[in-house]
């Protein structure tokens, strides 16, 4: 029998937050827009999410230690040395929040609050919490609960403990194939 996973507060306070943030916006695109274009428009925000998320983590947090962002990001050298660590896997909400908002933001100004906005962002919501959700099982258990989900742990762990310098992607991994870093 498997042990219980590990929940920590910050867990479930990226949970709480995020989950009401993806549901009030869904919501609202859902009020206002046919359910194909609300579809649509969140599959383009999940999208849209796999590729900040590798360039988050191939450009933000893997610049060398020392280097002048690295400093900021130390934290995540630090999930790197202690990777099963229940407390450094999770994104802290001081880090995740005005990335949050900076999204809104821009999503505002470019679709000038018409309710797509809502489902992009609500998209990108269900990206960020795939996200939180593949990357702490990936730590906590090793073996994937599902079979398809072998090469995505795989790919991870290549990136933890063989190459740090490759394999950035953690929810798709065709990002690493496109910029040649699988």
């Amino acid at each position: 029998m498997r042990k219980p996973l590990p929940v920590t507060p910050k867990l479930l306070l990226a949970y709480g937050v995020y989950t009401v943030l993806v549901s009030v916006h869904l919501a609202w695109a859902l009020k206002a827009m046919e359910w194909p274009w609300v579809v649509l428009a969140g599959g383009g925000g999940w999208v849209f999410w796999t590729f900040f998320e590798y360039l988050l983590h191939r450009w933000g947090f893997h610049e060398p230690p020392g280097a002048p962002a690295a400093h900021k990001y130390d934290i995540h050298w630090d999930h790197h040395r202690v990777p099963q660590d229940p407390e450094r896997i999770i994104t802290s909400l001081w880090l995740s929040l005005p990335i949050a908002a900076l999204f809104w933001g821009l999503l505002w100004l470019i679709a000038q609050g018409h309710p797509i906005m809502g489902a992009v962002y609500a998209g990108i919501g269900v990206g960020y919490l795939g996200y939180e959700t593949l990357h702490y099982l990936m730590h906590v258990r090793p073996v994937p609960p599902f079979r398809f989900l072998r090469k995505l742990w795989r790919h991870h762990y290549l990136h933890h403990y063989k190459e740090p310098n490759r394999y950035y992607g953690v929810t798709v991994r065709w990002w690493d194939y496109v910029f040649g870093t699988a």
